[in-house]
């Protein structure tokens, strides 16, 4: 009987450290870089790339307006993380793309095609560089 309690008592003891060393492996096999604000800016990016076949057509008011929420969701969660003062800058700064193009959509000018195109070419690769820079920072 002692002998059969001491080894639940040794399987147990073995089981807790177990748990607890799972966040040891976690971080091991984790990405390196912040997962939310890399899915944002891979929105960001999914929907310039198919947005620019939308120009010319009533559909691409609403592929702004997505991306541009989503370029303000992506700047308002990189502020809240601290020491991301670079993923701070790069997000403001592609929101300020994005609104100048949410912008022209709701104003009373036509958008030219070549205009619509170009913007979300230029959101395209401007997404793709921030994406680079998120996936190479360490967390």
């Amino acid at each position: 009987m002692k002998k059969l309690f001491i080894a639940l008592s040794l399987i147990t003891l073995t089981g807790c450290a177990t748990v607890q060393s799972l966040p040891v492996i976690n971080a091991y096999f984790m990405a390196k870089f912040d997962n939310n604000e890399y899915m944002l800016v891979n929105s960001v990016r999914t929907q310039a790339n198919l947005g620019a076949a939308k120009c010319g057509t009533p559909e691409v008011v609403g592929v702004v307006d997505n991306i541009y929420y989503k370029t303000i969701e992506l700047r308002n969660y990189s502020q809240s993380i601290p020491h991301n003062e670079e993923t701070i800058k790069m997000s403001s700064e592609l929101s300020e793309i994005v609104k100048g193009l949410s912008e022209r959509y709701h104003g009373k000018e036509p958008v030219s095609l070549n205009y619509c195109t170009v913007k979300f070419s230029n959101i395209e690769k401007n997404a793709i560089t921030i994406q680079n820079v998120i996936g190479a920072k360490p967390r």
